[in-house]
């Protein structure tokens, strides 16, 4: 075969003479798409960088202002007196969980009759308001204006009686009692109807006929929250002191930035007489040091008193909380009443360290930067813009996106992943063309969309079904938050199937025909086939595909924002399984609930970046892992 000739200079096009080609112009094209790509995120990198890195210097000047105005040693005696009141509370609910499931009946009955009443009101009260509001003005009652709004509030009065809720705990006498007395109800009145008032009566009735034999109990609840007033005196006199000397020393911070700001801009000037300018201005913001070492004596002369407080009140709370019931008969005032009991030790021990705590506390100690990193990382409060003192702890927004993750993993997983090895595997040609369109477009609905979704609709009706008497067993039921981290996990894990069923999908698909061949030619049936050749030959794949989910439904940040709750609280675990249906914060839904709030360049502003940089990593870190699995797909 002759040797194949090459075009001759003359009959190539005056860029292929100058060594242009289609070819090469395209690879070129795409890979400078390529570097582009990686550039991009080495500046989004940098970027988080540079915004995030600066947070740790100045959130261990915020410690070191918080130890240094004394606010630190305040806070000795703040938290014993936080914990104090909580034990409290869980007491009183403990207290009325057992009147109230004692006469749970009555309860259900007149928040069944309440329930029925508050949906007519709402539904009416557009015309009820116009009515009265043009009655009020002084519009002559037989006026056509006034009849005409009675008409229209007639019309809406008989629209809401059928879309009232329903009262399975009310008779059907009962329940006819109440539709007739708000169906000949005035527009004008202001009274509850009368089987309203008479259960609400009854309900009263049964409180205080189930309170008498625990009696003993709220004598011990009244005694231990008493216990803690001296405390509580203490705290707040300590503090209006040591918060003027914390804004002393912002104030004297805020000057010397401001000098520092108008001498780099002296320097940078090259007019003369401006540079004098911005000296004398530096020169005149030098601030004077704020004086420590007054209100610090004054401060150091509180140690005996908060020492021998505390010492008080520890004696006091075992004395007090010793006189408590072993067990109570309702559930969940059983539970909660375990809760004050596991408590109970960490309070007086709490309280027994206090008095060394106090005596060995130094305002002149120095804060390392470790400190701010470690308060970060594993801090428990996320307060910002409080009068008191900013803590950034991200511990309760990581465990609320791990626990609403978790909720989406357990049920995006069997029904992606089970969806996928249906429709590869063993559905028709005609299943497959109408199921892998319909999961596909789940993909497309907006997150704001399903955030709606969940408040309006899945959430409300999810806490109307934990109020059913037979889904009482359930954990967590009733539900008393519509907008908990159980709603936002439903909702992300319909958000992340699409993902897990295309990928899964793929995996499957990539597996060699031949293994499907050897299988079958071995007699094995199809279902064997499916389940102990393709799927464990898929199986790397499939476990890329969780862990893309995963990272799909931790990076979601709307329907976490609407539906999570936004509460920024480690969650009761003593609850069980139903320390999912509580609200929660998460990472992504901090970042973007207060970033645009803040002001730029504060501590507040760099550490929702560091919250951006951990979430990067956690991010970046299941991709890396699924592609790995990836890698592993036999092709």
């Amino acid at each position: 075969m002759p040797p194949e000739e090459s075009p001759s200079p003359q009959n190539q096009h005056c860029f292929q003479r100058r060594g242009f080609s289609y070819d090469r112009a395209i690879k070129y094209f795409f890979a400078s798409n390529a570097g582009l790509t990686i550039v991009i995120l080495l500046l989004i990198i940098v970027f988080l960088l540079k915004e995030g890195l600066g947070f740790f210097p100045g959130y261990r000047r915020e410690l070191e202002i918080y130890r240094i105005a004394g606010l630190e040693f305040v806070d000795i005696s703040r938290r014993n007196l936080t914990a104090h009141e909580q034990l409290s509370s869980v007491l009183n609910r403990a207290y009325f969980a057992e009147i109230n499931g004692q006469c749970a009946r009555e309860l259900k009955r007149t928040r069944e009759a309440s329930a029925v009443f508050n949906s007519f009101s709402d539904q009416t009260s557009a015309t009820r308001d116009l009515i009265v509001n043009n009655q009020n003005s002084g519009l002559d009652p037989n006026s056509e204006m006034l009849a005409a709004l009675r008409k229209n509030h007639a019309i809406q009065k008989e629209k809401a009686l059928t879309s009232l809720p329903a009262t399975p705990h009310l008779t059907a006498a009962e329940r006819e009692q109440l539709l007739a007395s708000i169906r000949t109800r005035d527009a004008t009145a202001t009274d509850d109807p009368p089987l309203v008032t008479t259960l609400a009566q009854q309900y009263a009735a049964a409180q205080q006929q189930c309170a008498k034999p625990l009696a003993e109990l709220r004598t011990v609840i009244d005694s231990f929250e008493a216990a803690g007033a001296d405390l509580s005196t203490l705290v707040t006199e300590m503090t209006d002191a040591v918060t003027s000397t914390k804004e002393a020393l912002q104030n004297a911070d805020l000057l010397e930035q401001n000098r520092k700001s108008l001498l780099a801009a002296a320097a940078n000037a090259k007019d003369p007489t401006e540079r004098r300018k911005l000296l004398a201005d530096a020169h005149a913001s030098l601030a004077e040091k704020p004086d420590i070492e007054g209100p610090m004596r004054a401060l150091m002369r509180r140690q005996p008193d908060c020492s021998a407080t505390h010492t008080a009140l520890r004696h006091a709370c075992a004395d007090i909380l010793a006189r408590l019931p072993p067990s109570l008969s309702q559930s969940d005032a059983n539970r909660l009443l375990r809760a004050a009991n596991k408590a109970t030790p960490l309070l007086l021990d709490s309280l027994g360290q206090a008095p060394q705590q106090i005596t060995q506390w130094r305002h002149d100690k120095p804060v390392p930067l470790s400190d701010a990193i470690r308060s970060f990382l594993t801090g428990k409060d996320w307060v910002t813009g409080g009068a008191w003192q900013d803590f950034y702890g991200i511990l309760p927004l990581l465990i609320g996106s791990l626990m609403i993750s978790f909720v989406a993993l357990c049920l995006a997983i069997p029904a992606g992943v089970g969806a996928a090895i249906y429709i590869n595997q063993f559905a028709s040609p005609t299943e497959q063309s109408v199921v892998k369109p319909v999961i596909e477009f789940i993909a497309a609905i907006p997150s704001v969309v399903l955030g709606f979704i969940g408040i309006l609709i899945f959430g409300t009706v999810l806490r109307d079904l934990s109020q059913l008497d037979a889904l009482a067993w359930v954990p967590g039921f009733p539900i008393e938050e519509r907008l908990n981290m159980f709603t936002a996990g439903c909702l992300l894990a319909l958000m992340s199937i699409p993902t897990i069923f295309s990928l899964a999908e793929d995996a499957l698909n990539n597996v060699p025909s031949a293994y499907a061949e050897a299988s079958d030619a071995l007699g094995a049936s199809r279902i064997q086939t499916s389940f102990r050749v393709i799927i464990p030959a898929a199986f790397s794949g499939i476990l890329a595909a969780v862990l893309l989910g995963l990272g799909r439904v931790i990076g979601e940040t709307m329907v976490v924002l609407l539906v999570a709750g936004n509460r920024i609280k480690i969650p009761d675990f003593s609850a069980g399984l139903g320390s999912f249906f509580q609200p929660s914060h998460t990472l992504t839904g901090i970042i973007a609930q207060e970033l645009g709030e803040v002001p730029l360049g504060s501590v507040h502003y760099r550490a929702l970046f560091v919250v951006g940089i951990l979430l990067f990593g956690i991010v970046l870190g299941i991709n890396v892992t699924a592609h790995k699995f990836v890698s592993r797909t036999p092709n």
